[in-house]
């Protein structure tokens, strides 16, 4: 496994296996669009990585500024939108043939090495309560502390339908 940038150069060359791992993972509520997932990866100021085994995709992580997400609950709400020094992990996914092998913890770590070294000063994501808790229990144990919880966030018929909001400082 190695993980490489992932970004507006490379975006084409990779988005249809991106789209097939979030559709196989996420419910609908929880999926974007591909073009918003294409915003993300190309913005010129976001951190988006992918984890390749023999050249096929295993998992990724995706990031931008938070302030491009003022439209999401949690980010909305959230004191440091309108900065530019807070980066949002938008996504991560780590395909199920690979899972629980540490694609996920290295990608997110990879990710906070290269925010830090970027000058943000934080992260925030969000994490669907009960339905991603090995993704929340990730985070944890990364630094990340719930910012805020969201009821009702989420338009489907799933419980529990809560979204953890989440921070990690960078420069404790």
């Amino acid at each position: 496994m190695h993980i490489e940038s992932l970004n507006a150069d490379n975006w084409s060359r990779w988005a249809k296996a991106i789209l097939q791992i979030e559709n196989a993972l996420y419910e609908p509520s929880r999926q974007d669009s591909p073009e918003t997932l294409e915003k993300i990866i190309c913005h010129p100021s976001g951190l988006s990585l992918l984890s390749l085994v023999d050249e096929e995709i295993g998992g990724f992580c995706l990031g931008a500024p938070l302030n491009l997400f003022g439209h999401v609950r949690g980010p909305r709400e959230d004191p440091d939108l309108a900065t530019d020094d807070v980066l949002y992990s938008a996504d991560t996914c780590v395909d199920s043939r690979f899972q629980g092998q540490g694609m996920g913890r290295a990608l997110k770590t990879e990710q906070l090495r290269q925010a830090k070294a970027a000058g943000y000063r934080a992260i925030t994501g969000r994490n669907r309560g009960g339905l991603a808790q090995g993704m929340w229990r990730l985070n944890r144990s990364l630094g990340a502390r719930a910012f805020h919880i969201i009821e009702n966030d989420y338009i489907d018929d799933l419980t529990p339908n809560l979204c953890i909001y989440y921070r990690i400082n960078l420069n404790p």
